[in-house]
């Protein structure tokens, strides 16, 4: 079952993985939370910005990958697109995460830039997707 949440505690136990957290949520800030009875085991966190979505972060515990959970998360955020009339949905991701592009690329990702050592010594990739 996948949810929209605003509990900073559930969303900082993901974001944690990312080495970060949040204090307070922004009114532009959504999180979605992917669950398996009643365990929380995915996690979306995007910004919904007027006409445009950015993907900060999408995670699933490793137990549970490679098991379409985060292809579910993905085609909950396009229905959220689809349904607030996104222009488009922009990310980046490291260029050596192979699963992840991979994943983008099967929802029509493609790469507009490429940002120079944008993940320290790798470089990082400006994905998009039109929505129009």
């Amino acid at each position: 079952m996948i949810n929209y949440t605003t509990e900073k505690e559930l969303i900082n136990s993901f974001l944690k993985y990312f080495n970060t957290k949040i204090n307070d949520i922004s009114k532009f800030s959504k999180y979605l939370i992917y669950s398996i009875d009643d365990k929380n085991i995915g996690f979306v966190d995007f910004s919904f910005i007027y006409d445009r979505i950015e993907l900060n972060y999408i995670y699933v515990e490793k137990s549970y990958r490679n098991k379409n959970i985060a292809s579910k998360l993905m085609d909950k955020l396009i229905e959220f697109a689809i349904d607030n009339k996104c222009i488009n949905i922009t990310l980046e991701v490291d260029e050596s995460n192979d699963a992840a592009i991979n994943l983008y690329k099967k929802y029509g990702f493609t790469i507009a830039t490429i940002r120079k050592k944008y993940y320290g010594k790798n470089d990082g990739y400006l994905m998009i997707r039109e929505m129009v």
